[in-house]
């Protein structure tokens, strides 16, 4: 795995906004396929964006938040001048699909489950009374969506793009590149960091699920590339399964006891394992709000 550092400098020289002590870099996770990450308005804890670079032009996992798209464009630019003919959403996040009107203006095709559509063309309120996602222009929509599967074949790869349902949201796909064998996990999971359970279609069952069945797909010398964090393996996702596991027994508990959200925060279900898993942007309070509300839906 090589890692490719780009300096603030060259950044400014191709029009980029520079951000103070904010570490730019790509990792070459295989000859032609890399992963482009930096810190953004989601904290310190980047989005990983997959860029697949070949004969048959550009592949993007993922299009960033709209006010990273130029910067995105622009270390794209320090790869390949080839354009970018698919972008695959791996769910309908705005901070993942913020570059789609871009990239379909310049010609690339974009991919995404039948839910990422559906939930772009219209308000997302949140359960949780946090903002309301709104809903995006047609230049936003995926043009082709799926059920299950999906194969992509580009750039003499078989990109595999996976639906699992009710994890994250009710829309994350993960791509697996076989013949790199490398899996970009997106947002079923952050390595070293917790993730968000959204009520709006996404249960910590069936993220838990997911790895059960996705785990067994993958070899020990597999590179993941989660949604946000280090690229990991196959151990550090089973390590984040376990947690899930143990962090769902916990809480069903309280729930079972009878006590309230409040209590259940109070009670801080998390404090043992959030020196490892706490600290990204996904606060530990946070998350036990989200694991407990969607819990309470189905715990007697």
């Amino acid at each position: 795995m090589k890692l490719i550092a780009f300096c603030c400098v060259a950044l400014a020289l191709m029009g980029a906004p520079v951000r103070a002590q904010t570490p730019d870099y790509s990792v070459e996770l295989a000859p032609g396929l890399y992963t482009l990450t930096w810190g953004n308005n989601f904290g310190n804890m980047g989005l990983n964006v997959g860029l697949s670079v070949g004969d048959d032009g550009l592949l993007l996992v993922d299009a960033q938040d709209e006010s990273e798209v130029p910067r995105l464009l622009s270390r794209i630019a320090q790869i390949s001048n080839k354009p970018v003919r698919y972008v695959i959403n791996s769910h309908w996040h705005s901070d993942h699909i913020g570059g789609n009107a871009t990239f379909a203006k310049q010609g690339a095709t974009i991919i995404a489950h039948d839910n990422t559509r559906k939930r772009l063309m219209a308000p997302q309120p949140n359960p949780l009374g946090r903002a309301t996602q709104r809903a995006f222009p047609a230049a936003y929509w995926p043009t082709i969506t799926f059920k299950d599967t999906q194969t992509v074949h580009s750039n003499g790869d078989e990109v595999e793009v996976i639906h699992f349902p009710s994890t994250h949201t009710d829309a994350d796909v993960v791509m697996l590149f076989r013949k790199a064998n490398v899996i970009f996990t997106t947002a079923l999971f952050n390595n070293t960091t917790y993730n968000r359970v959204d009520l709006r279609g996404g249960t910590l069952d069936g993220q838990i699920a997911a790895y059960d069945k996705l785990l067994p797909m993958l070899d020990d010398k597999v590179k993941v590339v989660p949604g946000r964090g280090p690229v990991g393996t196959k151990a550090d996702m089973t390590e984040y399964r376990q947690v899930m596991i143990t962090l769902r027994d916990r809480v069903t508990r309280i729930i079972r006891d009878g006590k309230t959200l409040a209590e259940a925060i109070a009670a801080k279900p998390t404090a043992d394992l959030d020196a490892r898993w706490g600290k990204g942007p996904i606060r530990p309070d946070q998350f036990v709000e989200e694991v407990y509300s969607d819990l309470k839906r189905t715990v007697r």
